[in-house]
């Protein structure tokens, strides 16, 4: 399997509007990188030959500068650039999410709710990037990286959400017990679902499995885990997963962040509220405090991998209409069920 190298990538947390999260980024590092490699393996044999040439894989990779000219980091292939959003200080910080008001209830067009930018003007600009094969291999590169992390903060329920909690980061919690047996401990409730829903289950599970060695490595977790997406996928599904557009699936999300027992907010009238009586959160005021015990991560664990798996399958497809002029639809991949 191709990885990408980075030279000097190095996740920091973000502060959003103005609080300062535990983590800010959907799915956080594993996350993101079971939907990158998801999707790598899910390219056809063109794609991937277009990938090996803008990495200049031939070369040794592609040295990617900064402004002033200086070295910035070196890139060989694909997989850990789906990180690069998240270092600091972020390149498109509004992008990372989808702020809408607190009376929708339904997003059906991939349009941003308001003038600022967002994760569905985003995921546009970048792959109009990647299919442009008259742009450098510089400017393709990075949009490849930037349209495999917006795909997977769109299918992080949180980051369909309202700007005045910074998308649960204004939502402090108190965790009874530990997310799976790893050691993180989230504060607020954006963490919640960005890493401690998926520590919790699908990478608690790899760590069970006899095969697994945590000495392997610590991202080989997130292979393992990709296996066992893979295995439980067919080709139909796979097909009928490809299938809607950024707005379906910002949808998906928004539904599960509107559920009452997510926790993020309180149903009145035609508000989903900070809490049943404060309408927004305000600037400055001491956020509400969410209890967070094992059974609201055993029952949402399901629905975080779940996510997780759709957008790889979902990000694979875009990847395949970008870089293969003759892709039509997913195809069968050798790890998976017929």
């Amino acid at each position: 399997m191709a990885r990408l190298i980075v030279s000097s990538a190095v996740l920091l947390s973000a502060s959003w509007l103005y609080f300062v999260p535990t983590s800010a980024s959907a799915w956080a590092e594993y996350g993101h990188l079971t939907v990158c490699d998801l999707a790598y393996r899910n390219l056809t044999d063109p794609s991937k030959e277009e990938l090996k040439r803008i990495f200049h894989e031939h070369k040794g990779g592609i040295t990617v500068h900064g402004k002033d000219g200086t070295e910035h980091r070196h890139y060989t292939s694909f997989n850990v650039g789906c990180l690069e959003e998240d270092t600091f200080p972020r390149k498109h910080q509004k992008d990372h999410f989808v702020n809408v008001d607190r009376t929708t209830t339904e997003i059906t067009e991939a349009n941003c709710p308001t003038k600022t930018p967002c994760t569905f003007a985003a995921i546009e600009r970048d792959l109009n990037t990647l299919r442009d094969r008259s742009k450098s291999d510089e400017q393709r590169v990075f949009a490849l990286m930037a349209v495999g992390h917006w795909i997977g903060d769109i299918h992080q329920p949180l980051h369909i959400s309202f700007e005045d909690d910074a998308g649960g980061n204004g939502i402090d919690v108190k965790l009874a017990g530990r997310c799976g047996t790893s050691s993180y401990r989230p504060t607020v409730l954006h963490a919640v679902w960005d890493r401690c829903v998926l520590e919790a289950g699908l990478f608690e599970r790899v760590r069970q499995r006899k095969d697994f060695k945590s000495s392997w490595g610590p991202r080989t977790i997130t292979y393992r885990a990709v296996d066992s997406l893979l295995l439980n996928t067919t080709l139909t599904e796979e097909k009928k997963i490809a299938g809607g557009d950024p707005a379906n699936w910002a949808n998906e999300s928004y539904q599960i962040t509107l559920r009452p027992d997510v926790e993020y907010c309180v149903r009145v009238g035609e508000k989903c509220q900070y809490t049943e009586g404060e309408a927004e959160h305000i600037k400055n005021r001491k956020p509400k405090l969410v209890p967070i015990d094992q059974t609201y991560l055993k029952t949402f664990a399901p629905t975080a991998q779940e996510r997780v798996r759709l957008a790889g399958f979902r990000l694979a497809h875009l990847l395949n209409q970008a870089l293969d002029p003759d892709y039509q639809e997913p195809i069968q991949n050798s790890t998976q069920k017929p």
